[in-house]
This record gives C-alpha cells, structure tokens and sequence, in this order.
C-alpha cells in the first residue's frame, strides 16, 4: 500500500514538472520572438500630438507622425525620435546643457493612454500629461 502511494506521489511529481517545463520553454519562445507575456498593444496613432506637462515641471512634447519628437519648452532637453516597443514609449534624447552634448534613449511604461490623457512611469516616478488643443 505504502508502495502504490509513494509510486502515485512519484509520477504526480513527474507531471507537475513537465508542466512547468512546458511553461518555461512557452515563455522562452515568446521572449526569443521579442515579445513579452505582459506587454499590452499601444494605439500608436492616439501617441502623435502634443502633450502638456500637468506638474509644475511643465515639461511639454510632441510625438509626430513620422516618428520625430519635440519638446516644445525645454531648452536643453531636446528630444528627436520616438518608437514603441511592446508597453513602453522610447523617445531619443540630446542633452546640450554644461558646454557637451549627449544622445541617449530614455524608456517610459506606458500606464494609461486615452484621446485626453497619458500616464509614463519610469521606475517609481509617474508622470502625467494631458493632450493639448487648439485652443491651447
């Protein structure tokens, strides 16, 4: 009796294992494939306009159609490009200040995107932005 539990509890095990390995080798592929089990799609079209800065900060940009950025009112911050990949906005930076310059690609989660509103955090920081109007 104690045989026939010990042999069940065995190939119970066994199974359990395969699953997992099942699992892992599903999430390797996908990463292989650049693709993340978490990512959410971003509409890239609701990205492109220009965004205000609703802290006091005020640090406003633009994302164009053709893939270019803007900041529309910092001096010596200049972003150049923007691309998504998978959840996250990449926006390519040119920093003038101190007398040098460097390009360097910053990487935002996208938290929430609508037609008024986007949220990017990068790492513990949130930042909120509100699409500017005509008017504005």
């Amino acid at each position: 009796m104690t045989r026939t539990i010990l042999g069940l509890l065995l190939l119970g095990l066994i199974s359990l294992g395969a699953c997992k390995e099942n699992k892992n080798t599903e999430e390797k592929k996908l990463k292989k494939e650049g693709v993340e089990k978490s990512e959410v799609l971003v509409n890239k079209q609701l990205l492109v306009g220009s965004w205000l800065d609703t802290s006091a900060s005020q640090l406003h940009f633009s994302l164009l159609e053709d893939g270019t950025a803007r900041s529309d009112n910092m001096a010596t911050l200049l972003y150049q490009k923007w691309r998504v990949e998978g959840s996250k906005l990449i926006l390519t930076v040119k920093s003038i200040g101190n007398g040098s310059s460097s390009i360097d690609e910053e990487s935002y989660e996208i938290k929430t995107l609508t037609e008024e509103k986007l949220v990017l955090q990068n790492g513990d920081y949130a930042m909120e932005y509100t699409r500017k109007t005509v008017t504005e």
